[in-house]
């Protein structure tokens, strides 16, 4: 923004100075000095409006053609990722019972990691290697129920976009992808793409990588929550971009208050 500032101001003096500067050869120099002096400030505004202009021919409109055309496009995948990426984190809310709303730096550190040490790592016990031969209070054996593994796919804990997950390492294996695959098309617009947005997706791959590679541990281990320093600290960034990314799903949703 400051940059732009004095681009625009810069070229505003250019304009005025050679303008100023041809009612001031109507008035004769007190020596050569001083007309070479001007001649050569003229010279160089003269430059820096003619490089002004090829710049706008050149580059700012087609810059801003371009935009137009794959900003719909662009606010379509970062959309998708938002909503992709929202639903994660709000099934994390539910399940530690924290929310996440406040984006203030030492607010958002506070309850995030509140909400990691209170998220549990194991949601559902795993019926799949029960114990035929356990028995009841009575001394009968038990029997296990026949699965239904269309009610089972129905009454997974975890739900992404209309998809069910048993495990946290398996939603955020989806989620993972799912922020590799936009960053890599989002990377082939960078050109359209505001820089920011960029830098906080990287940081959310990688704050979400950090996250499945520690719920896979976790899990394995039987720990009972994500308590764990490091990632409390990786995973702000995640909701850093997700903030990020809202202004994306609001241009998405009514594009009509936004110009491209």
């Amino acid at each position: 923004m400051l940059i732009r500032r004095f681009i625009w101001s810069a070229l505003i003096i250019c304009v005025l100075y050679v303008i100023i500067h041809q009612f001031l050869l109507q008035i004769p120099a007190n020596g050569d000095w001083q007309y070479n002096l001007g001649m050569l400030v003229q010279a160089l505004s003269l430059s820096y409006i003619a490089a002004f202009l090829f710049f706008i021919v050149h580059n700012y409109y087609p810059y801003l053609s371009t935009k137009k055309k794959y900003q719909p496009v662009i606010d379509r995948e970062l959309n998708d990722l938002w909503e992709i990426c929202k639903d994660l984190t709000t099934n994390m809310s539910t399940h530690s019972n924290v929310r996440v709303t406040d984006f203030e730096s030492e607010k958002l550190k506070l309850s995030v990691a509140k909400l990691f040490r209170n998220l549990p790592v194991n949601l559902k016990d795993d019926v799949n290697g029960e114990n035929l031969d356990s028995k009841d209070t009575t001394g009968q054996k038990v029997y296990p129920f026949p699965r239904d593994e269309e009610f089972d796919e129905k009454n997974k804990p975890l739900k992404i976009r209309g998809l069910n997950f048993d495990k946290w390492s398996e939603a955020i294996e989806y989620v993972n992808s799912n922020i590799s695959r936009t960053l890599n098309k989002v990377l082939k617009l960078k050109d359209v793409v505001e820089e920011e947005t960029i830098l906080k997706i990287f940081d959310m791959e990688k704050s979400i990588a950090d996250f499945g590679m520690i719920a896979k541990i976790y899990e394995g281990s039987n720990n009972k929550t994500f308590a764990n320093e490091y990632l409390e600290q990786q995973f702000i960034k995640f909701y850093e971009g997700i903030e990020e990314l809202r202004k994306y799903n609001k241009r998405y949703k009514d594009p009509s208050k936004y110009k491209y």
